[in-house]
């Protein structure tokens, strides 16, 4: 379980990144106000991102694999 946690973790910092490229290169192409809305998926995908990291350190916390 704990290499699924690890795969998930690293999957949600990939999209985070990448969709935050995303809407760096829109917000060159259409301007800051319309494009807000990308800027929406990467901060998702950063708390998606916390979310497994923090389940997964407290895994191994409680399961003792260190």
């Amino acid at each position: 379980m704990n290499h699924y946690h690890k795969i998930m973790e690293k999957f949600w910092l990939f999209i985070a990144i990448a969709s935050f490229i995303f809407a760096v290169y829109k917000t060159g192409e259409i301007g800051i106000e319309e494009s807000l809305m990308y800027y929406l998926f990467p901060f998702i995908a950063g708390i998606l991102f916390y979310m497994r990291y923090f389940v997964r350190k407290r895994f191994e916390k409680r399961s003792g694999e260190d």
